[in-house]
């Protein structure tokens, strides 16, 4: 199992999914179950550039979700609802249904960081229209 140590915080990697249309990784921190997918960007020009990850072939991909399992079922990500120094209080939800958990600061960051390097995927920081 592949490791990611990102700000004294492990992350191991799961399952990987490479698609020609669509991207996964399923990686686990302490006890947590997340995944997160990539869909491939038809239209080049949209509002959240730095959610956007690019190939090597040139194929650019944009967040499709970011999810945590609980109760054997995946919650989508919304925000971070609270602020501390390691941790931050994050709000999840599924078909009505809210799950408030704490988790690493900037999780979503750290996720897209380490499914990047695991897709061999490349962060863009701006995205011409």
């Amino acid at each position: 199992m592949k490791t990611y140590s990102v700000d004294h915080q492990n992350y191991h990697i799961f399952k990987t999914g490479i698609g020609a249309k669509k991207q996964f990784v399923h990686f686990q921190w302490g006890k947590f179950d997340f995944r997160m997918s990539f869909i491939i960007l038809t239209n080049i020009k949209q509002d959240n550039p730095e959610k956007t990850i690019s190939a090597k072939n040139g194929s650019k991909y944009l967040i499709e979700k970011f999810e945590v399992l609980y109760q054997n079922e995946w919650f989508e990500f919304i925000k971070p609802t609270a602020h501390g120094m390691q941790l931050e209080e994050t709000l999840w939800h599924r078909n009505g249904q809210d799950y408030y958990v704490e988790f690493p600061k900037d999780l979503s960051s750290v996720a897209l960081e380490i499914c990047a390097k695991e897709l061999e995927l490349k962060v863009l920081q701006d995205v011409a229209a």
